[in-house]
């Protein structure tokens, strides 16, 4: 699929693309991994033959009878193509996310959000800053302790960003006892939707999806992802075959305390710069700098190659060290080295208190260098 190829998907705007989300980033080519293998993280339980079946037993929202439904679903029949080519570009992705709602006993209706959300693109950015799979603002990342600097956005981080999401999503169903309110709090914001039910309960209504005065994205939201789901519990009523994936791990992690390029790590495995960026969109440079994420993920195919590769990779110094002199603050050595006060205090065990006395020795991250920034490669 060309990167901003467009779909109509919404009978009253003939521009929308499929699931209502921002093209990629200018000049990114999002590059498939190849044979279909999934993607690792545990669970050793008998499992389905593929990932499709797996979640389709495990769906179990309530589902929505809508004619903005139907709507959707016409969609969805009119562009076969390119919903098939939305489904491939969720391989590497969609068993973990899949598994990590079973490990929480959550519907397996939320592996498909990201459909929603970003159309599975993790480099997805709106208007309002909302970023990755499942498009987190800044502050509501924050709030959930995505990191957020120069090296690492973490809300693009393909474990830390689902698992967070999956935090708020149930917090939110906590909060109201509805999977349908919670997803479109998840949508158009807790607060927005309390008071839209209250409005309902003030008219006599009772607070359900279909009596509150909602947003026209928030409206289509729930449709959508119900939508969705038909097609894959269903796929033949759409004319459609689904892509084959097995139901096992694509990615393995690899928790790293050194420094590694990831042009290196994809020079071990032998395979293009893309499919090593594809796992780890989180990182803003082309190299995993161990003091602000020490996690790898690699293609299961490649794993061992790069493992026995990392055996003998001799990283670069990560760090330089400076001697706390009287009258120094955290802050002011932070902000002369260009680096996050909390990130420094983090590295060098410091605490909340963040206490430094004259003499102190701080270790201090490297700053990433010009050439180390995928815009210059």
């Amino acid at each position: 699929m060309a990167p901003h190829e467009q779909i109509a998907l919404n009978a009253s705007n003939q521009q929308l693309d499929l699931f209502n989300v921002t093209s990629p980033d200018p000049g990114l080519v999002l590059k498939m991994s190849g044979p279909s293998e999934l993607l690792k993280l545990q669970l050793d339980e008998k499992v389905e033959e593929d990932v499709w079946s797996d979640i389709r037993k495990s769906f179990a929202i309530p589902d929505l009878e809508s004619r903005h439904v139907r709507v959707r679903e016409q969609a969805l029949l009119k562009n076969t193509r390119m919903v098939n080519a939305l489904l491939e570009r969720s391989e590497p992705y969609i068993y973990f996310i899949a598994q990590e709602c079973a490990k929480r006993g959550m519907p397996a209706e939320l592996a498909l959000l990201p459909f929603v959300e970003s159309e599975f693109n993790p480099h997805a950015r709106s208007s309002a800053a909302a970023v990755g799979l499942w498009q987190f603002v800044p502050s509501t990342g924050r709030q959930y302790s995505l990191r957020q600097n120069k090296w690492v956005d973490e809300r693009r981080d393909l474990v830390a960003s689902t698992r967070a999401a999956l935090d708020y999503l149930g917090y939110l169903y906590n909060m109201h006892g509805d999977w349908h309110l919670a997803l479109i709090s998840y949508n158009w914001g807790e607060g927005s939707v309390l008071k839209a039910m209250k409005k309902a309960q003030n008219a006599g209504l009772a607070p359900t999806w279909a009596n509150l005065d909602l947003p026209q994205e928030t409206r289509q939201y729930i449709p959508k992802l119900q939508a969705l789901k038909n097609l894959i519990k269903d796929p033949q009523r759409f004319g459609m075959t689904l892509p084959e994936f097995p139901n096992k791990p694509y990615f393995e992690e690899i928790k790293r305390n050194a420094d590694v390029d990831l042009r290196e790590v994809a020079r071990m495995a032998g395979v293009d710069l893309g499919v090593i960026r594809e796992l780890n969109p989180g990182l803003n440079q082309p190299v995993l700098y161990a003091a602000y994420s020490n996690s790898l993920l690699v293609p299961v195919q490649y794993s061992r190659k790069i493992q026995a590769g990392l055996a003998h990779y001799k990283a670069p110094k990560p760090l330089r060290q400076y001697t706390v002199r009287k009258g120094d603050t955290l802050g002011e050595i932070a902000e002369r080295f260009d680096v996050n006060t909390k990130d420094l205090a983090s590295i060098n065990g410091l605490g909340q208190k963040k206490v430094i006395k004259p003499g102190m020795k701080l270790a201090i991250p490297a700053s990433p260098k010009a050439e180390d920034n995928w815009a210059a490669l």
